[in-house]
């Protein structure tokens, strides 16, 4: 008996090659949720791709999805007979060498410079700092967070991190503590990087209060979600001069508006949320790989890895 899998998105015929490879199953693929058919929607027992309630409520036969994304916090509602699955790790990698470009960069003052060019200017800047001995906070410590702080380690810079449950502390990390130890560390950082899920535990965890608990000169990087800092008081710290840097991959609300006065905030760089896009070069490769393992366990009979908590979201 053959296993019907709805393959979601756009790929390359490489990959739909893979896919098709897979023993003992149909491959049926839409560019989108709306375009699949409704004979497919009621036979299909896999589901690969980012999806909607009133598509699952119309796959009386689903058993499992498999998300193509890391985060994985708008799908409480999925009825519990399915099993969900996303693609940790696949992001880590990359994830991390943006964020070590940005602190760089920030440490640097590397946009000043490249401002200045643009009107052939000739400045000395000040208040440059070294990589190695900064002091580095990761919040949030999984495959992201972890991989940013293993690359800082290399660089010689002092690591500590914030995990909801303290265990699997890594030999270059100095200290690891719970949320309730982050306020202590904050005034002596030098950076503090975010990498956490979109649950409604993060929701405004780096309010006013906290972003002032942060050293003057210190960097904030956020590639987790936009909801983890509240915009408003960043905008506010960032006017008045308080840090050194925001340097943001994710942002609240997303996409920016034109008109948003974080655009225009001193010392705030923005990327449109891509540093961990899979579309992107090896990101798109591992994340492929990743989805084909899993694949491959289920239709073996075999429990998938990386199932997400679904009262964690992650």
């Amino acid at each position: 008996m053959t296993t019907k899998i709805i393959i979601l998105g756009r790929h390359t015929e490489e990959t739909m090659d893979r896919f098709r490879t897979l023993p003992g199953c149909v491959i049926v693929s839409a560019a989108r949720p709306e375009d699949i058919l409704p004979e497919d929607l009621a036979d299909a027992e896999i589901l690969v791709g980012n999806t909607r309630k009133e598509i699952i409520d119309k796959m009386p036969r689903l058993k499992f999805i498999q998300l193509y994304s890391a985060g994985a916090n708008n799908y409480a509602w999925l009825p519990w007979r399915i099993t969900l699955a996303n693609a940790y790790g696949a992001y880590g990698d990359s994830i991390a060498e943006h964020m070590l470009t940005t602190t760089l960069m920030a440490m640097k003052r590397i946009p000043e410079y490249l401002r200045m060019q643009d009107r052939q200017g000739w400045e000395l800047l000040s208040d440059i700092v070294r990589f190695e001995g900064s002091r580095i906070l990761s919040v949030g410590m999984g495959a992201i967070g972890t991989a940013y702080l293993k690359r800082a380690s290399a660089l010689g810079a002092v690591c500590y991190g914030v995990r909801r449950t303290l265990h699997d502390k890594p030999d270059f990390v100095t200290e690891l503590v719970t949320p309730d130890g982050m306020d202590a560390l904050l005034p002596e950082m030098d950076v503090v990087a975010l990498s956490l899920p979109g649950t409604a535990g993060v929701d405004g965890m780096f309010d006013e209060r906290r972003l002032r608990l942060m050293k003057k000169d210190a960097i904030l990087i956020n590639v987790g979600r936009g909801n983890s800092v509240v915009t408003d008081a960043l905008i506010k710290v960032m006017s008045e001069g308080h840090l050194k840097a925001a340097c943001l991959d994710v942002m609240d609300p997303e996409p920016l508006p034109a008109d948003h006065p974080l655009w225009t905030t001193p010392r705030v760089y923005i990327t449109p949320h891509i540093s961990g896009g899979y579309r992107a070069g090896v990101n798109y490769t591992r994340v492929i790989d990743a989805v084909i393992r899993n694949l491959s366990l289920v239709l073996e009979g075999k429990p998938p890895v990386h199932i997400v908590d679904r009262e964690l979201g992650y």
